[in-house]
């Protein structure tokens, strides 16, 4: 099934999003404003740079912060994969077939103007994260 979603971005999760921000700003990436999603807990920024993948910063807004978990266990870690899908609930219902758990159910992202996003969960792949299209982020 993720062969048929067009990939979006990584995202990082981190404690500090200026002080890593800045060292991919050294490698000419462009930042983004900070979005905070209360829903999920985090604060986010987006890295772009012409030719390479899409980043997104997180970092925890509170301790109820899912980043927390990988922060406390291994620190600044890349986090999830995120996935564009045209239809998010038949995206859905295709990777539980696969063995997926979802993890978090479809929520609103401020992140990407409204986009509804969810988590989901293999144990061969790791986290993933799928964004309703078109998945069009704050800058």
């Amino acid at each position: 099934m993720i062969e048929s979603l067009k990939f979006h971005h990584i995202g990082i999760a981190v404690r500090d999003l200026d002080a890593t921000a800045t060292l991919y700003e050294a490698g000419g990436y462009r930042r983004s404003a900070v979005v905070d999603d209360p829903v999920q807990h985090v604060r986010i920024c987006w890295l772009s740079k012409d030719g390479a993948p899409l980043v997104e910063l997180l970092a925890p807004l509170d301790d109820d912060a899912p980043v927390r978990n990988i922060l406390d266990k291994v620190g600044v870690s890349p986090y999830h994969c995120c996935y564009e899908a045209d239809n998010l609930e038949e995206a859905v219902a295709a990777l539980k077939r696969q063995k997926y758990a979802l993890v978090r159910r479809p929520v609103e992202a401020p992140a990407l103007r409204g986009s509804r996003v969810c988590f989901l969960f293999n144990k061969n792949i790791g986290l993933i994260e799928l964004a309703e299209a078109p998945a069009t982020i704050v800058e």
